[in-house]
């Protein structure tokens, strides 16, 4: 019976995680992040183990400040997350955050999804993510080579995941097993 009830839920995730990698992506700028790619974070989050969903998920927008109109740029990214439905129906309370503040960030955030160009602060955003347990995610390809991001999401044409297990370690972020099988992983 448990092995029945192990292959249905397997069975399920995969299917969760296909229609995750089915999503019609909506054509964009490098440095636009689209609800496209929002929607591919919020059912990226859906298959971390660890994340709690108790009284919403409190994600952190982090943004560049010296890079012009970074913080307008970042406080629609938090507008358009917050009118996505999150994993399990929970609700995302986004905070926007510059690089600057990122050393006085609150307790209960969880996560923290990083603006295009915020990589540029690789140092600060690493030393933040591995103290406070942050699983850090973003649409920008840099702060994966910058190793700064545990998640690299992409809708651009077609859906592309990446996870960063080393930093994923790090910082405590456990996936599911089906989600580890099925994304790309550096």
């Amino acid at each position: 019976m448990k092995r029945s009830h192990h292959v249905r839920t397997v069975a399920a995730a995969a299917a969760a995680l296909f229609a995750l990698l089915w999503i019609v992506p909506q054509g964009h700028a490098s440095d636009e992040v689209t609800v496209s790619d929002l929607q591919a974070v919020a059912r990226s989050l859906g298959f971390l183990e660890n994340l709690r969903t108790d009284d919403g998920i409190a994600i952190g927008i982090v943004y560049a400040p010296e890079q012009a109109a970074a913080g307008a740029l970042a406080a629609q990214v938090a507008e358009r997350l917050g009118a996505i439905p999150g994993p399990k129906e929970a609700k995302f309370r986004p905070v926007v955050i510059s690089t600057g503040s990122l050393g006085q960030i609150q307790d209960g955030l969880g996560v923290v999804f990083l603006m295009p160009g915020a990589s540029e602060h690789a140092g600060e955003i690493l030393e933040a993510i591995r103290r406070r347990h942050l699983v850090s995610i973003s649409t920008d390809a840099a702060c994966l080579d910058r190793k700064c991001c545990v998640l690299l999401i992409r809708t651009e044409h077609r859906v592309d995941i990446v996870l960063d297990s080393a930093l994923a370690d790090a910082v405590g972020a456990r996936f599911t097993p089906v989600f580890t099988m099925m994304v790309k992983r550096k």
